[in-house]
């Protein structure tokens, strides 16, 4: 009787550790990307809350002929939710017709507690958004106060 040697087929420890070695490179050159990428779907949500409300005070100085004050908002705004990425939601600078409306941001992937999004409601029925986010994850149409050209 002959016995045969069976050949084992298999990686080695070496090309193991050289193909992990090549994703973990790989992975922690995506992660910034994959992190602001997350943050922007996040501001989304802040978005359709901001346009929503939005709504609310217009609709507000149409019935009663001015920017609401923070009591009179209060009574019309919408609670957050618990894992809202809005912080908090207040109106400053009324002026009759025109104020700003503020919503600052909870802190989240790829964003800083406290960072805001203030939108500004001007004599003639225009918006303008102005934010201290960086330019890299800031919502269309909204523009950087912070100076980062990024």
């Amino acid at each position: 009787m002959r016995l045969s040697r069976i050949a084992l087929h298999g990686f080695t420890l070496l090309e193991l550790m050289v193909v992990i070695a090549i994703i973990s490179i790989l992975a922690s050159l995506s992660a910034p990307t994959f992190t602001r990428q997350i943050a922007k779907a996040k501001l989304i949500e802040a978005q359709n809350l901001a346009t929503q409300h939005q709504s609310l005070i217009e609709e507000f100085i149409m019935l009663h002929g001015s920017f609401p004050n923070q009591n009179e908002f209060n009574l019309i705004k919408q609670t957050l939710k618990p894992d809202s990425i809005a912080k908090s939601l207040t109106v400053e600078n009324q002026n009759k017709r025109d104020g700003d409306f503020l919503l600052t941001l909870n802190d989240n992937t790829g964003i800083t507690e406290d960072q805001y999004l203030r939108y500004t409601r001007d004599s003639n029925n225009n918006w303008k958004c102005v934010s201290d986010l960086e330019t890299k994850i800031l919502p269309i149409n909204c523009e950087s106060q912070s100076g980062d050209e990024e």
